[in-house]
C-alpha cells in the first residue's frame, strides 16, 4: 500500500495539532513543523511527498516561501495554503507561489476532511485551482489584467 503522507506546518500547536488529527483521521501518516526550518528538516529524507498544508504565517519564514521550497522539491504534491486572510490579493499570491488550494481558516478544514476521508482528491488538483471556505470549494478565477498592467 503506497503511504499517504502529509506535511502539516503552523505555529499554533492548537491548529496543528487539530490539523494532524483531521489528517490521521482521513488515514494519513502526518509529520509536521511549527516553523518552515522544521518543515524542511522534517521532510529532507523523504523522496515523495503527496500533500502538504502549510499556514500561511511562520515565524521564521512566510507560507508561500515555504510553498515555493516544497513544490521545487516536490512537484506533484498537493500544496494547501491555509489562512485567516479571505483576500483576493493573499489568494494570488499563494497560487502565484504554487499551491493548489487556498484554504480559509477556520471553516475550510472540514470541508477539506471529508473530502480526504472520501479519498475524494479532486478537489486537490483542479486546474483552476481551488478555494475551501466556508461554502465548501469553488474555482479560482484569476484577476484579468486591466488596461495598462
Amino acid at each position: 500500500m503506497v503511504e499517504r503522507l502529509a506535511l502539516v506546518v503552523d505555529d499554533v500547536g492548537a491548529n496543528r495539532e487539530f490539523v494532524m488529527r483531521l489528517l490521521s483521521g482521513a488515514k494519513f501518516t502526518v509529520i509536521s513543523g511549527s516553523t518552515g526550518k522544521a518543515a524542511l528538516e522534517q521532510i529532507a529524507s523523504h523522496d515523495d511527498l503527496p500533500m502538504a498544508i502549510v499556514d500561511m504565517k511562520l515565524p521564521d519564514m512566510s507560507g508561500l516561501e515555504l510553498v515555493v521550497e516544497l513544490r521545487r522539491k516536490f512537484p506533484k504534491s498537493y500544496l494547501v495554503v491555509a489562512s485567516m486572510y479571505d483576500e483576493r490579493s493573499t489568494m494570488n499570491n499563494a497560487f502565484a507561489a504554487g499551491c493548489n488550494v487556498y484554504l480559509v481558516k477556520p471553516h475550510g478544514f472540514m470541508e477539506l476532511f471529508k473530502r480526504l476521508v472520501q479519498s475524494d482528491l479532486s478537489v486537490l488538483c483542479a486546474d483552476p485551482p481551488v478555494i475551501i471556505d466556508q461554502y465548501g470549494p469553488r474555482l479560482f478565477k484569476k484577476d484579468k489584467p486591466t488596461i495598462g498592467d
